[in-house]
């Protein structure tokens, strides 16, 4: 040792250094004591008769159960405070599923919760009081970040929407500068020029409005075929028939794949038609009349499939009635699927024959009702076997009506029942179609029973359909029938189960109050022509 670690030595023991402060250390105990499953840690300073309460408190026996209750240490709100103040416990036997640490609790319910009743049960869903705070902290930074993620989702969201509207207006703003269409009119789709006829009627019934969208219009749209409407609508949008409105809404709009256009849905647009109504309204008139009196194969395969589009729609039209009226007014389910084929084909054998789409819509009432009462009569039948057997009357009825050339009204279609909306429009081309050309449109039967070629009859008010109101015969009445209402009588209808047809000029007689006056001089004018029989 050199001379100068003995002089730090003399200086050492003459200033020697102060000691530090010892931590007090808690109160520790074990329940039981001969294989502790609870260790209990009691404060330091804890006043003595807390850290006898907290002794009785956390004792437990050997089998793990509680020394005692509560309620015997004291009043069991202040004992259970006293001891969760200043005390608390760790079992020994439930580690944490994080870091296998024995658990720490405060109070007995907790303990019974991880460790069950003897407190030796295994706690796999339970963490210990530190790794439940990393788990806090680690929710609390994951939340953040949501929602810094979402702040800056929305953000992009707004930037973009602002974006969009820009390119909105600036595409609608085009749209608007379209004033002359494409000349001369497309003729590879003639459905298109079609569609077109009925949107310009449309139009010229609705002023100053654009035309609607296809979301807007029903299901039914305006051919009954939303996947045909958004291919038609195209093809006069690129035929600059058609151009977008400044109605349509902002959701029909959408950024294009690349980013820098945009894209709209067709079926959520509102259109305008090019060229303001009234030149849209000549070209409507050469549409039809290339139509109706064009020659050539093209024009005659563009009205063959304008007639073939027409019958799908009266197909449509009243097997839809039908199914409205099933469900609507019988409570009954609409045509089964397994019958709807056959139900079109009973439909198109109605049409061939010359009956009109108010007299379809008779037939369909009727058929309806026989199927209802065919139900009644039989309690074994449900609601589905009289929805399939409507489609049986219907056939059986007009099979009845041409075989006997009955004559049957024409309805109305009630308010609540919807068609495709270029519907009537295409029937009044069609019949100008056919008067024009009848060769070249759908061909008639040659028994072919139309309302304008019978005698008026009226339906018993009993019958008459949901909503429907029969159609007024124009016919002009016979000799007979201007005698009757000379005389201040009502005019004469046939009732409705008389629907057989005159078959020679005799018997057309309208039911009356004169009719037992005819018939009594027609008995005399016989009995004077027919010479008596001799004996």
């Amino acid at each position: 040792m050199g001379k100068r670690e003995r002089r730090r030595k003399r200086e050492r023991g003459k200033n020697p250094s102060p000691r530090r402060p010892v931590a007090p250390k808690p109160i520790v105990r074990e329940f039981p004591l001969g294989a502790p499953r609870l260790r209990v840690v009691i404060e330091h300073d804890a006043p003595e008769d807390a850290r006898r309460i907290s002794a009785l408190y956390w004792e437990i026996k050997d089998d793990g159960t509680w020394a005692r209750t509560v309620g015997s240490i004291g009043v069991a709100d202040d004992i259970s405070a006293v001891a969760a103040a200043h005390s608390c416990a760790t079992l020994l036997n439930c580690p944490c599923a994080n870091c296998s640490e024995p658990i720490s609790v405060t109070n007995r319910s907790w303990a019974n919760k991880v460790g069950g009743k003897n407190l030796d049960a295994e706690a796999p869903a339970y963490l210990c009081g530190e790794c439940t705070k990393i788990r806090q902290q680690e929710e609390t930074e994951r939340k953040q970040r949501a929602a810094e993620q979402k702040r800056i989702e929305r953000e992009h969201e707004q930037q973009q929407a602002e974006r969009l509207q820009r390119l909105v207006a600036h595409v609608l703003a085009d749209e608007g500068r379209k004033t002359e269409p494409a000349d001369p009119l497309p003729k590879d789709s003639p459905l298109a020029l079609a569609l077109y006829v009925a949107l310009i009627s449309y139009a010229t019934r609705n002023p100053g409005k654009p035309l609607p969208s296809l979301t807007s219009t029903g299901p039914l749209g305006w051919t009954g075929d939303a996947e045909q409407d958004r291919e038609l609508l195209s093809d006069l949008y690129h035929a600059k028939l058609l151009a977008l409105a400044p109605e349509s809404p902002p959701q029909a709009f959408t950024l294009s794949q690349d980013g820098d256009g945009i894209a709209f849905f067709s079926a959520e647009v509102a259109w305008r038609v090019v060229g303001g109504l009234t030149a849209a309204q000549e070209r409507v008139t050469k549409i039809e009349d290339d139509l109706r009196t064009r020659p050539g194969p093209e024009p005659a395969e563009a009205r063959e499939a304008f007639t073939a589009l027409v019958d799908r729609l009266e197909v449509l039209d009243i097997s839809g009635y039908l199914d409205n009226l099933l469900t609507k007014k019988y409570g009954y389910p609409a045509v089964p699927e397994a019958r709807r084929e056959e139900l079109a084909d009973v439909i198109r054998k109605g049409f061939a024959h010359g009956y009109t789409s108010g007299q379809m819509i008779c037939f369909a009432w009727r058929a309806a009702d026989s199927a209802a009462a065919w139900k009644e009569r039989n309690p074994r039948m449900g609601p589905p076997e009289a929805a399939s057997a409507s489609v049986t009357s219907l056939n059986g009825k007009i099979d009845k009506a041409i075989e006997l050339h009955h004559s049957i009204p024409e309805y109305e279609a009630p308010r609540w029942h919807a068609s495709p909306l270029a519907l009537a429009c295409f029937r009044r081309l069609h019949a100008d179609i056919r008067r024009v050309s009848p060769a070249k449109s759908s061909v008639r039967a040659p028994n072919a029973t139309t309302w304008a070629s019978r005698r008026p009859s009226t339906p018993r008010p009993a019958r008459t359909p949901c909503g429907a109101a029969p159609i007024p015969s124009r016919s002009p009445p016979n000799p007979m029938e201007r005698k009757s209402r000379a005389a201040g009588m009502p005019r004469p209808t046939l009732p409705a189960s008389d629907l057989r047809a005159p078959s020679t000029s005799a018997d057309r007689v309208v039911a009356g109050p004169h009719t037992s006056r005819v018939r009594a001089r027609r008995r005399a004018e016989t009995r004077k022509k027919t010479p008596p029989m001799k004996a």
